[in-house]
C-alpha cells in the first residue's frame, strides 16, 4: 500500500507535462523610429545580436514553440503567441504576447535573432536561454539566469550577470572602463583593448585567476586581485565575480603567463 501511495503521484506528475509541440516562425523589419536602446527579454529561448545593415531598420527572427497534451492543443496555443514591439520615450521593446494565465505551467519558449543598428544600446535578459552580442557600440546590460554569454562590444560600458553560465567578453573600448561581469556558477573569459585603462577588480571563491600580462600597483590575494591596467590616474573600473569558476582577463597583446592561485 505505501508503495502506491508514492508511485502515483510521481506517475500524474510525470503524465501531466505536456509532450507535444508546435513551432511557427516571425521575420519582420522593426523601425528604431529614433530610439536609442533596443530592450528584449525572454523567459525560454536564446537571444542573438548582431550588427545589421539596414539603417534604422531592425531584422527580427523569431521562433516561437509551444507546448500541449495533445498537438490539437499545442497548435491553438501557438495561435495564441504574438510578438510586438513599442517606443517609449527612447527605448524600443520587443517582447513576446501572450496570455499569461494559459501558459501559467509552461511558457513558450521565444529564440530571437536580429541584426540591429550598431549604435543602439542593448538591454537584454533571458530567464533559461543563452545571449550573444556581437558588433554593437553601444552600452550593453545583459542578464540570465541559466545561460552562457557571449559578448563583443565597442564600448566601455557592459554589465552581465548571469545565475548559472559563462562569460566570454571583448571589450573593444580605448578609454576608461565602466564595466562589471558576475556568474554565480561559471569561468569568465575577458578581452580588453590595449588601450583601455582603469582599475581592475577580480575575485573567485573556487577557481583561479589568470591576469593580463602588463599590470600595475597589484594588490593579490588568495583568491582576488586588484591592479591598475593602462594609463595611470585613469578612473575607470573593470569587476569581475564568480562564485565557482576560474577567471582570465587578457589585452590584445596576450595574456600573462603565471597565475594568482
Amino acid at each position: 500500500m505505501r508503495k502506491t501511495l508514492i508511485l502515483v503521484p510521481l506517475f500524474a506528475a510525470a503524465c501531466s507535462f505536456p509532450r507535444f509541440t508546435a513551432q511557427k516562425t516571425i521575420e519582420t523589419d522593426v523601425s528604431v523610429r529614433q530610439a536609442k536602446t533596443l530592450r528584449c527579454a525572454t523567459h525560454n529561448g536564446d537571444i542573438h545580436i548582431r550588427r545589421g545593415d539596414r539603417g534604422d531598420t531592425i531584422a527580427l527572427h523569431a521562433v516561437i514553440e509551444v507546448r500541449g497534451h495533445t498537438q490539437q492543443e499545442a497548435d491553438e496555443r501557438l495561435l495564441l503567441v504574438s510578438i510586438a514591439s513599442e517606443v517609449l520615450d527612447d527605448e524600443l521593446k520587443i517582447l513576446g504576447v501572450f496570455p499569461r494565465a494559459e501558459f501559467r505551467q509552461h511558457a513558450p519558449s521565444i529564440t530571437y535573432t536580429m541584426h540591429v543598428p550598431e549604435h543602439l544600446a542593448l538591454t537584454l535578459a533571458s530567464h533559461n536561454g543563452d545571449i550573444h552580442t556581437e558588433g554593437t557600440k553601444g552600452p550593453v546590460q545583459i542578464e540570465t539566469h541559466n545561460g552562457d554569454v557571449q559578448a563583443r562590444v565597442a564600448n566601455e560600458k557592459v554589465s552581465i550577470h548571469t545565475h548559472n553560465g559563462e562569460i566570454e567578453v571583448e571589450i573593444d573600448a580605448s578609454t576608461d572602463l565602466d564595466s562589471e561581469l558576475v556568474s554565480h556558477n561559471g569561468n569568465i573569459e575577458v578581452t580588453v583593448s590595449e588601450d583601455a585603462s582603469g582599475w581592475l577588480e577580480v575575485a573567485t571563491h573556487n577557481g583561479h585567476i589568470d591576469p593580463p600580462r602588463h599590470i600595475y600597483d597589484a594588490t593579490i590575494k588568495k583568491r582576488s586581485l586588484r591592479c591598475r591596467i593602462g594609463e595611470e590616474g585613469s578612473e575607470g573600473k573593470l569587476v569581475i565575480e564568480t562564485h565557482n569558476g576560474n577567471i582570465g582577463v587578457e589585452s590584445r597583446s596576450g595574456r600573462a603567463r603565471s597565475e594568482v592561485k
